[in-house]
C-alpha cells in the first residue's frame, strides 16, 4: 500500500472517531455502529486517499493542503446541501422519521440531490485538479464517500431546525480527516 492509501485509511477512521465522539456528547450516543463503521472508514478512506494522491500536485502545498482538501469536499457537497435548504423538510421533527409512505422520494432525494450531485461535482473537481480521466474518477468515486458517509444525513435535515448541528458536525469530521490524510501521507513519505 502506498502512503496516501495508508493515510486514508487513518483518515476514515479519525473521522468515524470524531463523528462518534461529536455524536455522543451532542445528539446521543451510537457507539454500537463502530464495527462496521471501521469497515467502511477504513474503505471509505482507500478511496479518498486514492483521490487525494491524484489530485496533490494540484492542491496548494503544506500547511494549507489540508485546509484546501477540506474546502473541496465542502465544494463536492455544496449542491446537496443547497438543494436540501431549498426543499421540503423529509423528516418529522417531532419523531426524527420519515413519514410513511415517503421512502421512494427520500430515497430519490438521497440518490439525485446527493450521491448524483456529490459525484458530478467530484468529477469535475478531479478532471480541474488532476487534468486525468483517474483524477476525475477517483474525485468522483471520493465525493460519493463522503456523500454516503458523513454527508449521507444533508437531504434529510436539510430545511429543519437541526440544519446547523449537521453541517458543524460534518464540518468537524471534514476538518479532522483532511489533516489526518494529508499529515499522515507527508509522514509516511518521510519514512
Amino acid at each position: 500500500m502506498t502512503p496516501p492509501l495508508i493515510a486514508g485509511i487513518a483518515s476514515g477512521i479519525a473521522g468515524l472517531t470524531v463523528f462518534l465522539v461529536i455524536h455522543h456528547f451532542w445528539i446521543k450516543p451510537i457507539w454500537e455502529i463502530m464495527p462496521m463503521g471501521l469497515v467502511i472508514a477504513a474503505v471509505g478512506g482507500i478511496a479518498v486517499g486514492w483521490s487525494y494522491a491524484e489530485i496533490r500536485a494540484g492542491l496548494p502545498p503544506r500547511p494549507w493542503t489540508a485546509l484546501a482538501l477540506a474546502g473541496l469536499i465542502g465544494v463536492i457537497l455544496a449542491p446537496s446541501i443547497i438543494i436540501a435548504q431549498f426543499r421540503e423538510p423529509m423528516l418529522d421533527m417531532a419523531t426524527f422519521t420519515l413519514p410513511p409512505g415517503s421512502g421512494g422520494a427520500a430515497a430519490l432525494r438521497f440518490g439525485v440531490d446527493l450521491l448524483l450531485t456529490a459525484g458530478l461535482v467530484g468529477a469535475l473537481a478531479g478532471w480541474l485538479l488532476g487534468r486525468t480521466p483517474q483524477a476525475a474518477l477517483a474525485t468522483a468515486v471520493a465525493g460519493l464517500v463522503f456523500a454516503i458517509g458523513p454527508g449521507h444525513n444533508i437531504p434529510f435535515l436539510g430545511n429543519t431546525p437541526v440544519v446547523g448541528k449537521g453541517l458543524a458536525l460534518l464540518a468537524a469530521i471534514t476538518l479532522v480527516s483532511a489533516v489526518v490524510l494529508v499529515e499522515g501521507d507527508a509522514w509516511l513519505a518521510r519514512k
